[in-house]
């Protein structure tokens, strides 16, 4: 925050599990003129892992913003006004402009979340040899049975679902040369 700020001025908007989004929607406040800060941010990466257990990172305003702040908080997206470049279009609510798909207010849908989750669940798997791929599968089965699951948390479904796969085949094969043993 820039300049002296009384601390019986601020007030706590919300609360986030992980450090990531609080700081996305710091930036979206702050692309709004809303001047907002995380007092939990270092602690948050430093020790990410207790983040919940300390009862969330905290994003905070002025009290004077605080109406406005949650107004954004309620309709997620893309800015009103945020122009593209030196073009000087404006995007529509319906989220019409160069780069973005037909409907896409800039939001992401349960089904792309869940695509989303089952594909870094694989890619983490890979790191740990293979030890949760079966649980990727589920997760990855479960983002392609969505029906609000777009284009791009397809193609995340479908890549974890192919890493999983290809982990569960190699799983196997390994249990199977020290069942041979």
């Amino acid at each position: 925050m820039t300049g002296p700020v009384d601390p019986e001025e601020i007030v706590t908007l919300t609360r986030f599990g992980d450090l990531s989004t609080a700081q996305l929607l710091c930036g979206r406040l702050d692309a709004e003129g809303i001047e907002c800060f995380i007092p939990d941010e270092i602690m948050a990466a430093q020790t990410w892992h207790l983040n919940r257990a300390i009862g969330g990172i905290r994003v905070q305003v002025r009290q004077s913003d605080l109406a406005r702040a949650k107004e954004i908080l309620e309709h997620p997206g893309v800015a009103e006004d945020a122009s593209l470049g030196n073009a000087g279009e404006t995007l529509s609510e319906s989220g019409q402009g160069e780069g973005r798909d037909e409907g896409d207010n800039g939001s992401i849908s349960l089904g792309d979340r869940a695509a989303y989750r089952a594909l870094r669940v694989a890619l983490v798997s890979l790191w740990l040899m293979g030890l949760i791929h079966p649980y990727s599968l589920l997760l990855a089965v479960r983002a392609l049975r969505g029906k609000d699951v777009t284009p791009w948390g397809r193609k995340r479904a479908w890549i974890a679902l192919g890493v999983s796969l290809l982990g569960c085949a190699w799983i196997a094969l390994l249990v199977a040369r020290m069942m041979a043993y």
